[in-house]
């Protein structure tokens, strides 16, 4: 009789709890999907994602070196996806955001379906969709709706989780869900936690089964390097695989950033985790987040890593919040009865005001006329630029190709290679000495950037000197500085 009335009781609270989710995910997605589309910078990486997908419209080699002024460290299928499409919309910019605000809903669907299949709780399968989308937009707001391969690549590797627990972890299953995280891993490579989970949980069950996994899914990514060296270029392995400086403080930074606001949920997450641990069904979503937080916190002190390093210990909580709801009942706090579930569900959706006031998105209106600000001040720029005579050095790519001026030089890994050994600077200050660029675009002050306390990542300390000395300040806005030869 008690378990009846449990049921009643939340099948009325279901239309007021998703009722209120709806409304959290609203107010979370509002401001990051009507960014979106604007013609405006939201990061770095959307200049340089958008020079590469024009290389390989113009059939130009993504990796015909390991070093250069310009270089490419990700995969090449999202660049041949977003060029193939640019095609038919003219714009690769804003094909690639679509897509990837269709990729998080599409996490969204796939992180329901693998509640579904391993609680078979249909409110928690739910929720999680909405959940993840909600969580994404409050804690990672830089990577909604950006031109980045991050959410797409995470569709495939989502998939996978899900095609190996449908398939029952055996036959066809595990040849289909290695197709899938090598995919996945063309389109981004750092998501390597989700093979490894459903490595340690074949083994934990058939070694025989994990032999034929990790032997599958080798021999599939030996195909992709040899397809690749053939489309793009011979050194892409080389570029891949590039050094990083490494540092503990940058890694400890960039795990707060990710996971402090929602601590909480990573909380819930790892006690889900040890609670289903016997559960064959739900083990691999269990051994998913120790992997994920052992290989995230690995890669997130290399240079110029973000939080989205993070994102696979992210998707593990998410997944096991899932699991959580259907199960809280039968964990050993569920049974104190101090709250229903339905109330449960609700105070983890709330748990997402945290990190939305904390990156000071909270207040929709103000973000979004910021946004339209934003894209006035980016328009402005770009004229600018254009205006200018000749080729130009810009740390932000995306307005350097929207004032039509040629990719020559990749701030980022420019800089890196320049501190590693592997380039010389003096090309790059003789050309500067004899003002071959009409104009030089930075976010900052040469000033500040040669008194900052760390090396800028973006321009070599003789690079900025050059600047300084031959170059002065032309157009200022409060996004940066526009210089010119003097």
């Amino acid at each position: 009789m008690m378990r009846k009335t449990g049921r009643v009781n939340l099948k009325l609270a279901s239309p007021l709890l998703l009722a209120f989710c709806a409304a959290i995910l609203l107010w979370t997605a509002a401001y990051p999907f009507s960014r979106a589309f604007r013609l405006t910078q939201i990061n770095y990486n959307e200049g340089w994602n958008v020079y590469n997908a024009q290389k390989v419209a113009e059939h130009q080699p993504l990796y015909p070196s390991a070093y250069g002024w310009t270089s490419v460290n990700y995969p090449a299928l999202s660049f041949h996806l977003i060029a193939a499409l640019g095609r038919f919309t003219s714009d690769y910019l804003f094909t690639a955001r679509i897509l990837a605000l269709a990729s998080l809903c599409l996490n969204g669907v796939l992180a329901g379906l693998i509640v579904w299949h391993t609680t078979r709780s249909k409110l928690a399968a739910w929720l999680s969709g909405p959940f993840l989308v909600a969580l994404f937009c409050a804690d990672a707001t830089g990577y909604v709706g950006i031109d980045d391969p991050q959410m797409l690549a995470q569709v495939f590797f989502l998939a996978g989780i899900y095609v190996y627990l449908r398939g029952g972890r055996k036959g066809w299953a595990l040849e289909l869900t290695a197709l899938l995280f090598v995919l996945g891993g063309n389109i981004k490579h750092n998501l390597i936690e989700f093979p490894l989970a459903v490595l340690l949980d074949l083994l934990f069950s058939s070694p025989r089964r994990a032999l034929r996994f990790a032997v599958g899914g080798a021999l599939m990514v030996a195909l992709s390097v040899v397809l690749t060296r053939q489309i793009d270029g011979a050194a892409y392995v080389a570029c891949l695989l590039t050094p990083r400086n490494y540092s503990v403080p940058a890694a400890l930074h960039t795990i707060g950033i990710a996971l402090l606001p929602i601590l909480p949920l990573m909380a819930a997450a790892l006690g889900t985790a040890l609670f289903c641990w016997r559960n064959p069904s739900q083990r691999v979503l269990a051994i998913l987040l120790f992997c994920a937080l052992v290989v995230n916190t690995f890669f997130s002190g290399g240079a110029g890593v973000a939080n989205n390093s993070m994102f696979g210990s992210m998707l593990a909580i998410i997944l096991l919040t899932g699991v959580f709801w259907a199960e809280f009942p039968r964990m050993p706090l569920g049974r104190f009865k101090v709250l229903p579930p339905a109330a449960v569900c609700a105070l983890f959706f709330l748990c997402l005001a945290l990190p939305t006031v904390r990156r000071n998105n909270w207040r929709t209106a103000a973000a979004l006329q910021e946004s339209r600000e934003g894209e006035q001040r980016f328009a402005a720029e770009t004229a600018y630029l254009r205006q200018q005579p000749g080729p130009a050095l810009c740390e932000s790519l995306l307005r350097c190709f929207y004032a039509g001026k040629p990719y020559l030089y990749d701030p980022f890994n420019a800089t890196r290679f320049i501190q590693l050994g592997r380039l010389d600077a003096s090309p790059l200050v003789a050309r500067l000495r004899n003002r071959e660029f009409g104009a030089v675009q930075m976010q900052d002050s040469v000033e500040r950037k040669l008194g900052a306390p760390r090396p800028d990542n973006r321009f070599a300390p003789p690079i900025l000197r050059a600047i300084q000395q031959y170059y002065r300040p032309g157009f200022t806005n409060q996004d940066g500085i526009i210089y010119l030869p003097r």
